[in-house]
């Protein structure tokens, strides 16, 4: 059975609209998703990459308990569970594990695993998940499973556009997610002895 990783955030869970309201609250300000293409939060918030994150991470159980799933997501993991193995791999705080799977359940998302890692580098776990195939929103996190030899499906949003290397493929819906791995996944097939 092949084994594909997910990522939760910008993937399964819609949290982006949460954080961006979260933001406009916290900032006074009125911003919506098409204003984070060639995010610049600097210029936005007057805060660095490092201190926006700080931030956004005092809310990170209230982003997990108020985002809605993904449109389409449901359905989508409900159609390849039974087909594949699905591994949630998140770079969610591990203390939050609990929320985290109630979440899914509260959706009917269904999974093999669930990893939340406390950090975005996610290469060491899906290596040694031995997934086949990871679904992204980051294009670093991408990037770097790509240059493990794991073939990536990026899905689309604001702040991921960019030139992606050769074994990353940008997609738009789960639609577009179930006919790629239907039709033409072939995966980089790994020994899961």
């Amino acid at each position: 059975m092949k084994r594909i990783g997910i990522d939760i955030d910008g993937v399964i869970a819609d949290s982006q609209p949460v954080i961006i309201g979260k933001l406009n609250r916290y900032f006074g300000t009125n911003y919506t998703i098409n204003d984070f293409v060639d995010f610049n939060p600097g210029k936005m918030f007057g805060l660095s990459r490092e201190q926006l994150d700080r931030l956004i991470m005092t809310w990170e159980l209230e982003i997990i308990q108020e985002a809605g799933p993904y449109p389409g997501a449901v359905e989508a993991l409900n159609h390849l569970c039974p087909k594949y193995e699905i591994h949630l791999v998140s770079a969610r705080s591990p203390q939050y594990f609990q929320q985290t799977a109630a979440w899914l359940k509260h959706h009917n998302i269904p999974y093999s695993r669930l990893k939340l890692l406390g950090q975005h580098d996610k290469r060491g776990a899906c290596l040694d998940l031995c997934v086949d195939l990871f679904i992204e929103d980051s294009l670093k996190n991408a990037i770097q499973l790509s240059s493990c030899g794991i073939p990536v499906l990026l899905m689309d949003a604001t702040y991921n556009r960019g030139r992606i290397p050769d074994m990353v493929t940008r997609v738009y819906s789960w639609e577009e997610i179930i006919k790629y791995i239907a039709g033409s996944f072939t995966g980089y097939r790994r020994n899961h002895s």
